[in-house]
Parts: C-alpha cells; structure tokens; sequence
C-alpha cells in the first residue's frame, strides 16, 4: 500500500526527538501512536466514516491505550489505564509541550512527557493515511497528503534539542520516503505531484549541506528560547550564611542525617563559580537550572559513586544537599510529589535547589559521583581542565604577589598551584571569631581576602580559605569554584546514619584538570594561633613587595596573564556594528527562508507549465507538435478565465476566445489530426509562433496582477475547488 511510505516518513519524522528523551518508552509511544493512528485511519477510508466519527474514535482510542503508552508509569498493573493517569494524559495534551522544553534531558518516561510523542505520531499518521487513501481517488490533489510528515518533521527538530546531527539525515529521509510515495503513484500525480515537490526537495538538501559545511555549535529551538520557571533569589550565596552555621545557635543543631557515606566522602550543598568581589554565588554557568526526570546520566570523567538517604532537620531553604553530579533522585515520605515538582537541578554544578523549599522531615533518596579529592602534594601532577566558569570581576590585592612569592621557581601551572596552596595551608590559621576565638572578620569579598594575605598569621575559616585559595587556581590556570557542604568524619559506615551539625559545615575547592573536576582542601588543620607579628610593609604588605625575578634558565611566567584563561572561556564581546549586520542578515536570511517555502508552490506550477510546454515542443512527430501548439493555446484559454466544455471543438473554442490567431493554430491542428498528408517543418513553426502570439495578445490588456494570477493558474492541469474538497466525507 502506498500510504505505508507517508505514514512511514511520519515516524521517521519524529527521530530527532530521541536525544530529549533516551528512553525506550519514546519507541513504544511512537510505534504505539503510529499503529492507532494507521488502524483508525483504514477503517475511517473503508467505512467512509464522516469527520466527527473518526475524531472520536482516535479521541477514545487515545483514552483507553494513552496510559500504557505515553503515562506508564501511572499504569495500573503496567498496562491498564487508571484514574491518575487518566488526569495525566489529559492535561499532557496541553501542558506537556511546555514542560518537555523546561525538563533537563533525557527526561525517559518522566510524567506525562510522553504525551507529545504520542500524539504526534498517532495524529500524524491518521492525518496521512486518511488524505493519502481518500485524495488518491482525485488523483492530482493527493500530494497535499505530503504536506503531513514535513509538519510533524518541523515541530519535532523545535521540540528538541539544541544539538543533535540527525536532524539532516532524518529530513533527507523524510523527503526520500515522500518522493518514493509520489513515483508509487500513477502517472499523472506524480507527474505534477513529483516536480511541484522538487523544489522542496532541492531546498532540503541545499539546507543539509550549508548545516553540514557551517560549523553552528547551537541552534536555536524552543528549548533555547523559553524562560525557564526557576530564577534564582537574591539568596545565591550559602557561603555568605557560613558563620551563622558554625557559631550561634546553629552550632550544635542537627542539620542533615545522611546513610550511605563512607569516611571522607562529601555532601555538598551548593557549587559556587562566580564570584562579584564581595560574594561567591550560584550566578554564573552554574545558574542553569531545569527540572529533572528522576535520572540522568552523569557526564563526569571520574569520580565514585555515592548513594545515599537524607533526611532534613534544621538545614532548611532552598539549596538540596547532594553526594555529587547526580544520577538519580527521589523524594520520598509525604509531600514527595510536591517537592518533585518543584525540584530544580543544574547539571554544570551539580546542585539542587526546591523553588518551595526544604523542610524539617523532608527525605530523599540520592545516587551521585563525586568528584575524588586529591591531596595537595598531588596536584602536582595536574594539568589545568576545559570547564568553563564565569572570570572573577575582581582580584583582591595582595593575590598576585602572594602566588608569586609561594611559587617562585616552579614552572608548571600544577607546581605552582600545589606551591601556593602549601603555602596557604602552613601560613594559615582557623578561627571562626567566636567568644573565645582569636578575632576574625566575617565575609569574603575581594577586602576581607585581601586582608587575608596581609595578615600576619592569616586567621580565617573555611570561608575565606576556599574563596582564597578558588582565586588562586583560577590566577594560576586551573578552572576553580567554591563547594560548601559536609565531610564524613573518621570512622563514618555506609550502613549507619550520620548526623551533621552546624559546627561541621565547611567549604572546599573544585578545580577543573585534563581528568575532570576533583576536590580539593585548602582549610588549614586546627593548631594554636601565635600572636600577631608586626607589620612590615617591605615585607608583608604584598602589593609594594618587590618579586625577584625567576632565573634565566626557568621558563618565565606572567601571573597577570592568568585570568586570561578564565576570560577566553567567556563570550568574547562583538562589535556593535557586526552584531547589527549579522542581525539584518539573519533576519533577511530566515525572510528569504520563508518566501522561498511559501512560493515554492506556485514555482513548482510555473516550473510544471515549462516543462509540459517544452514537452510539447519537443515531441518527435511534427503532427505531435502541432497538437500541442493548440494544447498550449487550449490551456492559456483556460488559465486566462475563459469557460469552455469538454464537448467542445478546437474551432468553436477559437472562435469563443475572439482571437483570429487562434483559429488559424485549431485548423493548423485539426488538419495535424485528421489529414494524412505530412506536414512540413514551416507549418510546425508557424503553428507554434501563432500560438505564441495568442498567448501574448491574451496578456496584452491584463494587469500585472492578472498576468501571475494566469501564470499560476492550475486550471489547465484540470484541478479546481470542487475536485479538491471531492475526498471529504459527506453527510448522510
């Protein structure tokens, strides 16, 4: 049957959706749809159903065969429809196009985001089956049936994602299973179905090979273009709420019970990677929040995997402690629902937040991988990594110099960072500048760590050592960020629950290597804190200190150059000028994109014109051409708005259009017709000149408006509004 060819490209339409969803679900939502679709599709042609008859079929059969399909998670007993799922698959058809756009990918069989694929294959392929099987009965309408899988095409590539490569080969797949339904068919569909879509096909294969040679690392979809729901507040910090953790009431208050950790492992709250000069927070690449599915895969290089319980006592708020890059996640006990719903996740920093926030009783389950922690002396060995973070706005002074002092004579980006953080963890000393602390301010905005460094002994918390020591890899090379969250203690067990207090909240460093992301500590250990030593300004006031330079022999580096590393992985700022003309030229490149689609159909009937005329002209028998100078004439009759009847001669049509030309290429042709004598080479070119000039005469008085009208006419090809509404159904 030829209609398997459109229903087909309808399935294969919808390919460039699997990148959203990775789920084997989508194949059984897509053929299911497609199967529904088809059947409904047979008995409405055979049994001549009218239009209302078979909208309710397919709206039944997507009730009763909806929930297995698209909502199975809902399914009772995996295969039977029930209540909730009903309610699912219901409000999915109009709300889960939004929220398939807002869900981090692959979301699988998450809620009801299988709704879309389902219905666009079942309604696509009905769609197809029906025009194509009823619009073949009128033979020169039927490719209007093609139109089908293009649209399905197009909504699917919006749908997706950003980046995908089988975008190309899928449409050139679609074109080749459109094209193959036209040849199936007789010969005068495709005749003038089969040219009329040449153009789009050239279209399609000239935009496939400008995709393929431009190198475009995004495109933009619908997923690129809405909002996303979750907007960070004006509380992105936790970091800045680190003392209120570790003194005060919070000190001794449970937070957070966590099962599954080993010693050593790690529950982080937040990854911080930009940093303003007066705070570190969640606004930079890290600020790319979606909902999540329940499951993702992980994109980390390495890591161990950590799976975990958590139960929420006094950490509540926004921020989600997590074990690492997540892998999966589930709210559980009551209000999980609730909590899924409003659960938010960002991949680049691996952290979780509640738009509704956390509560007192709140748990979850968690698998993630956590980045390895790697020892100082280790870093050594390391090579900065390609992450992307945003550069910090500002430096703190005092920084330079520090770096430089700690790591003279080293020459590797990893020497130097292992020399300075050394430096860092034996120069410093803890204190949270409690009641019976050595005084230590708060904070950890470019003055507070600038002050750091010209302190002498340098007495802070984790606060100010991690935003330090983030600044310091971030100067050397190695792309950096702030984590601040929980350390399993010695002695922890995965089959016991830990509880974590106030007072063991701290904040470490990730650095970014040719390995991936690892953790690293640059909290001094806990010692005494000698007292303060004078201030020496040649000596300790580091940004008037003066740097001996490295010797001859070592390579020279410029720790001014530094940031330049985090600067080149920020989008380079274009010219005022070239952002407006690439504008324009965008704009004009997608105006012409969409003139040349909504004109190629009238191209195709003028390109159709020019071919059966040369055709014509082109017949081997000078009788053959003869008749079809007067065909020519015939059908510029026609196309110009004169009536006639099949009943009529070749000279009583003449006469009827009142053009004297005209009659002189009917007798040219009746004689062609019915005379045996042969006809000479002149009376074939005079036949053709008389029928150019009726053509010509016809157009002499019409408007410019007339003349294309005429041009674009199909009523030469025997098509008018009567044959096409011909295949729909009538009342009985």
């Amino acid at each position: 049957m030829r209609a398997v060819f459109l229903a087909f490209a309808v399935v294969v339409s919808l390919v460039p959706l699997w990148p959203v969803y990775q789920d084997p679900g989508f194949f059984v939502a897509l053929a299911g749809g497609a199967i529904l679709g088809a059947l409904i599709a047979l008995l409405s042609a055979r049994g001549s159903w009218s239009v209302l008859r078979t909208v309710l079929t397919a709206v039944v059969a997507y009730l009763v065969f909806g929930v297995p399909l698209a909502v199975p998670g809902e399914a009772f007993l995996g295969f039977l429809p029930s209540l909730q799922g009903e309610l699912s698959l219901i409000t999915g058809v109009v709300l889960s196009w939004k929220q398939l756009v807002t869900v981090m990918p692959p979301v699988g069989s998450y809620e009801a985001l299988l709704v879309p694929v389902l219905l666009l294959s079942m309604v696509g392929t009905l769609f197809t089956v029906v025009l194509s099987l009823r619009l073949s009965r009128t033979k020169a309408h039927a490719g209007f049936a093609a139109l089908v899988p293009v649209v399905t095409l197009s909504v699917a590539i919006w749908l997706g994602p950003s980046r995908s490569f089988a975008s190309v080969l899928v449409t050139v797949g679609v074109f080749v299973l459109i094209a193959l339904w036209f040849v199936s068919s007789r010969v005068g569909v495709a005749r003038t179905g089969f040219r009329a879509l040449g153009i789009l096909v050239l279209s399609a294969v000239v935009a496939s090979a400008v995709v393929l040679v431009t190198p475009i690392a995004d495109r933009t979809v619908w997923r690129t273009e809405i909002d996303q729901p979750f907007v960070l507040q004006d509380d992105t910090s936790p970091l800045s709420e680190y003392r209120s953790y570790v003194t005060g009431d919070n000190k001794n208050r449970d937070l957070i019970s966590v099962t599954g950790l080993s010693a050593g492992q790690r529950v982080s709250i937040a990854t911080l990677d930009n940093y303003t000069g007066v705070l570190y927070s969640v606004g930079g690449v890290a600020a790319d929040f979606t909902k999540l599915p329940g499951s993702i895969p992980t994109t980390a290089k390495n890591g161990d995997e950590v799976s975990a319980q958590i139960t929420i006592s006094g950490l509540t708020g926004a921020w989600v402690p997590l074990t690492g890059e997540l892998g999966s996640f589930s709210f559980t006990g009551a209000g999980s629902r609730a909590l899924t719903d409003a659960f938010y996740y960002s991949r680049p920093a691996g952290t979780g937040a509640v738009t509704s926030g956390l509560s007192e009783g709140d748990s979850y389950r968690t698998t993630g991988l956590a980045a390895p922690e790697v020892s100082i002396s280790s870093i050594s060995d390391l090579k900065p990594g390609d992450a992307i973070v945003p550069a910090p706005a500002v430096m703190p002074n005092g920084l330079d110099a520090f770096v430089s002092l700690s790591s003279k004579g080293k020459t590797t980006a990893g020497e130097r960072l292992n020399a300075t953080l050394t430096a860092l963890t034996d120069q410093g000393y803890i204190s949270h500048g409690g009641p019976d602390e050595v005084p230590s301010a708060s904070g950890h905005g470019a003055n507070r760590v600038a002050a750091l460094f010209a302190a002498s002994p340098m007495v802070g918390d984790a606060e100010q050592y991690a935003a330090a020591a983030s600044l310091i890899a971030t100067q050397i090379g190695f792309p950096s960020r702030v984590v601040m969250g929980f350390i399993a203690p010695e002695g922890t067990d995965a089959t016991t629950a830990v509880t974590f207090t106030g007072a063991e909240m701290t904040a470490w460093i990730e650095i970014s290597t040719t390995e991936g992301w690892v953790a690293v500590n640059p909290n001094p250990g806990e010692r005494p804190i000698p007292e303060e030593q004078p201030q020496d300004p040649t000596e300790v006031a580091f940004p008037q200190t003066a740097v001996e330079p490295p010797a001859q022999d070592e390579p020279q580096l410029n720790d001014s150059s530094a940031p330049e590393v985090a600067d080149e992985e920020q989008p380079s700022e274009v010219d005022p000028v070239l952002q407006a003309i690439l504008a324009v030229v965008n704009a004009l490149g997608w105006t012409l994109l969409w003139l040349g689609l909504l004109a190629s159909p009238f191209l195709g009937v003028i390109v159709a014109k020019r071919r059966r005329r040369h055709a014509r002209l082109s017949a081997a028998d000078p009788r053959e051409r003869v008749e079809g100078a007067w065909n020519e004439v015939r059908d510029a009759l026609l196309d110009h708005g004169t009536a006639a009847t099949a009943s009529m001669t070749r000279q009583e049509l003449a006469e009827l259009s009142s053009l004297s030309a005209a009659t002189g290429v009917a007798v040219l042709a009746d004689t062609a017709q019915y005379s045996a004598d042969p006809l000479s080479e002149a009376e074939v070119i005079r036949a053709w000149s008389e029928a150019d000039g009726v053509v010509r005469e016809m157009g002499a008085n019409l408007t410019r408006w007339q003349k294309f009208t005429a041009k674009i006419s199909v009523k030469s090809f025997g098509l008018s509004w009567a044959r096409f509404t011909a295949w729909l159904p009538k009342r009985r």
